[in-house]
């Protein structure tokens, strides 16, 4: 029986918060919770999932109990809603079911795919987190103490950004193409194959851009933009757009090929040219549904639950003992993974840049970023304890070591806060990353605000391309006479 939220005002006996990681990829994939026991309804165990319904259009959220998980039949009323960044609903449903113990039995909530992931994302998936919340009654039965429960999934992304310079651009003939393999950089992450390729139609040339895969285990969502970029580096003309990376058993498969996508003669006309040393310039961005990173319960306490933003955003604590017993900042077992920092005794794994080098702890850096869990797996099947680091500063490097053990970060200036924002995007951090975006917003000027919107436009920062609009409105005369 469903009933409407507004009749159901009294607090929870039991509330699951569950925030999903990289949601995007739920377009392709189904993805479970963590299982969670509740002790005030007969030590019941549960668990919440998400997938999408290609064929209804739509995303369904459903609760089910565990086989053999309780003593009897139990009435319970449900609500299962999406919530807002700041812990407001979105969408909910209240639901009465009678839940019997030897049978698997659900219940769901559905929405319309393109409410989720098009026309109200900003809404269900700030920075690309979709946050889930189930509370549950047990029927006729007070309880005292309020039970609440938080976990965290985190959904596999492979991020790829690399600039395709295609030289001998002007020899480039019909039927002929230029091929770029691009490897996965996440576990469970297909690799792709870049086709650039001339076609001719009444008359004229295009290029033609066609990406295929090599065989894949599973579906997979992809994003992709490709950018052509002039001799300033600046954007001339680009293209993107979403689609589904299919299994096949053998052979190649094409995923998507963009066909007429520009004008080859326009490469070559007018004073801004395309061309450096016949050399064309072509920015590829790939967002790849990969496998689960991880998904773990973070918090299970007794709680009120009168405020629920305080719910969502501060941070998890880990409960032993006594209800409101806690690890603090300076619990022991803090302190001394800090102390790891520095400490070169059991270090088993070091970075290089140049001659200098970073002692580590692979267990640690591979828990903190799937970047390097994948970079060390490779390192170990070739039996190397040095990897060197190629794509960041020492100084990049040193503060990102910083904030995976310490989970803190140095105080910044302008640059070495771009540095960590890029460094953050590819090895993962996200967390991280939003430091860094904030510090940015938090430090628009006139002279730096086209390098930010830029900045944000490469690595798809909406909070960070908004605050520079905002700003470039409010200044825009400014910026123009500063630009003089």
């Amino acid at each position: 029986m469903a009933a409407t939220a507004s009749n159901f005002e009294r607090k929870a006996h039991f509330t699951f918060i569950w925030a999903i990681e990289n949601a995007s990829a739920l377009l392709v994939s189904e993805v479970e919770s963590p299982t969670f026991m509740v002790q005030s309804i007969e030590k019941t165990e549960w668990k919440l999932e998400v997938f999408d319904v290609l064929q209804l259009n739509s995303i369904e959220l459903s609760i089910q109990n565990e086989k053999d998980s309780g003593t009897d039949d139990i009435e319970i009323e449900f609500e299962l809603s999406f919530l807002a960044a700041d812990g407001s609903i979105l969408e909910t449903k209240v639901f009465e079911k009678q839940f019997l113990r030897m049978d698997r039995n659900w219940i769901s909530l559905i929405l319309k795919h393109n409410d989720v992931f098009l026309q109200r994302r900003a809404e269900f998936l700030p920075n690309d987190t979709l946050t889930i919340r189930c509370r549950m009654w047990r029927t006729d039965t007070e309880i005292l103490r309020p039970d609440t429960c938080f976990a965290r999934t985190r959904l596999g992304m492979d991020r790829r950004c690399f600039i395709w310079a295609i030289g001998e651009f002007s020899s480039l003939q019909p039927g002929q193409k230029r091929t770029r393999v691009v490897n996965p950089t996440s576990l469970g992450s297909p690799q792709l194959i870049l086709n650039l390729f001339i076609s001719e139609m009444n008359g004229k040339n295009y290029l033609n851009i066609q990406i295929v895969q090599n065989v894949a285990t599973k579906f997979h969502n992809i994003f992709c933009k490709f950018c052509l970029l002039d001799t300033d580096g600046r954007v001339a003309h680009s293209v993107e757009t979403e689609d589904i990376i299919s299994m096949e058993e053998e052979g190649l498969r094409e995923v998507y090929t963009f066909r007429e996508f520009f004008e080859k003669d326009k490469t070559v006309i007018g004073e801004a040219s395309l061309l450096l040393n016949d050399v064309l310039s072509l920015r590829c961005d790939f967002q790849i549904e990969a496998d689960p990173v991880w998904s773990r319960i973070e918090n299970y306490r007794y709680l009120n639950l009168d405020n629920l933003e305080e719910i969502m955003t501060e941070k998890p604590e880990m409960h032993l003992g006594e209800p409101g017993e806690c690890f603090t900042e300076s619990c022991p077992f803090k302190t001394a993974f800090e102390d790891l920092y520095g400490d070169e005794s059991l270090t088993d794994i070091i970075l290089t840049i140049g001659e200098m080098s970073f002692p580590a702890h692979k267990n640690v850096m591979s828990v903190r970023s799937p970047m390097f869990k994948t970079m060390f797996t490779h390192a170990m099947r070739k039996k190397r304890k040095v990897v060197e680091i190629t794509d960041l500063n020492a100084d990049t490097l040193n503060r990102l070591l910083l904030y995976i053990y310490k989970d803190t970060v140095e105080e910044l200036q302008w640059e070495s806060a771009i540095d960590l924002f890029r460094a953050a995007d590819k090895y993962q951090l996200l967390d991280l990353r939003k430091k860094c975006s904030f510090f940015l917003k938090s430090n628009l000027s006139l002279t730096n605000v086209g390098n930010i919107l830029l900045l944000a436009d490469v690595y798809e920062d909406g909070d960070l391309r908004k605050a520079a609009k905002d700003f470039i409105s409010e200044h825009g005369m400014e910026i123009f006479v500063s630009n003089t």
